[in-house]
């Protein structure tokens, strides 16, 4: 399994969640709605680069997501995700 840091901001209506990795940004109405929502992007995401031929962008270290300021006051949680989802590096 692969996990990707996803960054959930309360909305009136729901969550808006990133995947600072990469770029996704979506919505989800709780906390585990969106969890799954992301998770699903992140697939469709991985799939897109592997059928471009091209290598997923390389994940930043954890400490620099946690210390963003654009971040700060908001919820962090990890989605998981297949390996077989997994690119191929060409």
């Amino acid at each position: 399994m692969m996990r990707y840091l996803i960054v959930l901001e309360p909305t009136e209506s729901g969550f808006a969640v990133q995947v600072p990795d990469l770029a996704i940004i979506t919505f989800g109405k709780t906390v585990e709605d969106a969890r799954h929502v992301a998770a699903e992007a992140v697939k469709i995401n991985l799939e897109a680069y592997r059928e471009a031929g091209m290598a997923v962008p390389e994940k930043e270290p954890l400490q620099k997501h946690l210390e963003n300021p654009d971040f700060a006051e908001l919820l962090f949680a990890f989605v998981e995700v297949s390996k077989s989802a997994t690119p191929i590096a060409a």
